[in-house]
């Protein structure tokens, strides 16, 4: 069955006549500059925002058929909701004859709108706030997040950036199922799509353990950038976070592993250890994430099951040991629970359009005036400050002023020197000195009287 193309939804979105049963009341969200609905194309789908019945919705217009069915999608949302990953993922519901085009109708599915960050654009933002502190809780996070799903016998099938999205409580949330995977799907054909090829291994098999290989990725690419995040705006290219399907070949020496080996930390160059031999031709997981990252580093003869080669030593023979008395072998049992880990706190993503916003004073209770901003309405320690005031308050009538006083009594002492002054200058000039002098006094004494007459 031939899909409509990419360019025919666009189109058809713009007509309500297009729609049938409840697509009709969606309300689009536009482009700002063509007014007409904005599409977002992925690899099987087209993809809208939308309001509907007052909530956002992403709807997502099918452009190939390949493993997206109702059966499918109604499978899946049962098994999320069985298993406890409402949270987790963004529920969606399938939707028979959604829209028409060129005369024949077409399904659609509709999805849960996540608002907030992909994953890649998040760590972006943490990496310019240079906040190492949350880039190690969202490798945790992450790391609690796959465990999760795997324990719950559920596989992604595409764990990449672009399907991990950080909403604004600061969670983890899954998207696009097409190639996911979970018991009930046993004995059907696998999709056709295999995954984001900088997250996937070569012959990646479809099944309940495929995400360990990119989740080990994503986990180890956001250690590597909690412990130093220079290299980001080198290594990420925009379709990955730090390894691309080149990396995952020997002799491993590009760019990415050069990194891992410069910061010197040990539990990485663990991690990156076990990355190399799961790159390892013919490399299959066995089991998830978690028992991943808690076993040794298996050399790849074993992880292969091939049998090397051991060449034979001479040295001393070695020390018999004796085997253990039947009663000393302990007894298989059940292994204790794990004691649940909280998770993660991570700061909420930035606003989708940033954008400063306009200055909020709220009126102070004390003052019923404009506290100003935060800088001048809080003294240290906590106190509000006193309000500002443009002008000195007038004192009333009949008030004394100890600053007119103040200036009063020094204009009265610098008059009288001035007329001293005086007396002397004219003195001096006339060769004079007695009539300089009284003249002096004569000065200094009529200023002394008119200062007073002032006061």
């Amino acid at each position: 069955m031939q899909y409509p193309a990419k360019e025919d939804y666009p189109k058809a979105v713009q007509r309500s006549a297009s729609f049938t049963g409840e697509l009709r009341r969606a309300k689009f969200e536009l482009h700002p500059v063509w007014q007409i609905p904005k599409p977002a194309a992925g690899s099987s789908a087209v993809v809208f925002k939308a309001t509907l019945d007052g909530d956002a919705q992403a709807l997502r217009f099918l452009t190939r058929e390949d493993a997206s069915r109702r059966d499918r999608y109604e499978a899946l949302q049962e098994h999320f909701v069985g298993h406890g990953l409402v949270g987790a993922v963004a529920m969606s519901s399938w939707l028979d004859d959604a829209i028409r085009i060129n005369g024949r109708s077409w399904p659609a599915v509709r999805m849960q709108w996540v608002n907030g960050r992909t994953l890649n654009h998040y760590v972006d933002h943490l990496v310019e706030q240079h906040d190492t502190t949350a880039l190690g809780n969202l490798a945790e996070a992450w790391r609690q997040l796959v465990v999760r799903l795997q324990r719950a016998e559920f596989a992604h099938g595409d764990l990449q950036h672009g399907n991990v999205l950080v909403d604004e409580r600061g969670a983890l949330r899954l998207v696009d199922f097409d190639c996911s995977w979970i018991a009930r799907f046993i004995g059907q054909p696998p999709p056709t799509e295999t995954g984001h090829r900088n997250y996937q291994p070569a012959n990646r098999a479809w099944g309940r353990w495929m995400d360990t290989f990119s989740g080990l990725v994503v986990y180890l690419s956001l250690r590597a950038l909690a412990a130093n995040p220079t290299p980001w705006h080198v290594l990420n290219t925009g379709e990955n976070l730090l390894f691309q399907r080149d990396d995952f070949r020997p002799p491993f020496e590009t760019p990415a592993w050069a990194h891992l080996s410069s910061i010197r930390d040990p539990e990485l160059d663990r991690l990156a250890d076990q990355l190399r031999q799961c790159c390892a031709p013919g490399w299959a997981p066995t089991g998830g994430l978690g028992e991943l990252l808690t076993e040794r580093a298996r050399p790849w003869w074993e992880l292969t099951g091939t049998t090397p080669v051991v060449v034979a030593r001479p040295g001393p023979a070695p020390h018999p040991v004796s085997a253990p008395a039947p009663e000393s072998v302990p007894v298989a049992g059940p292994l204790p629970r794990p004691i649940p880990t909280p998770r993660p706190t991570l700061p909420p993503p930035p606003p989708l359009r940033p954008g400063p916003a306009p200055p909020h004073h709220p009126a102070s209770p004390q003052t019923s005036q404009p506290t100003g901003p935060w800088w001048g309405s809080v003294e240290p320690g906590g106190r509000p400050a006193p309000p500002r005031t443009e002008a000195p308050a007038k004192a009333p009538a009949g008030a004394p002023s100890g600053r007119r006083e103040g200036r009063t009594r020094s204009d009265t002492v610098g008059s009288a020197l001035a007329g001293l002054l005086a007396g002397f200058a004219v003195a001096g000039g006339t060769g004079l000195p007695a009539a300089g002098l009284v003249a002096g006094v004569l000065v200094a004494g009529l200023c002394l009287l008119m200062c007073a007459l002032r006061r």
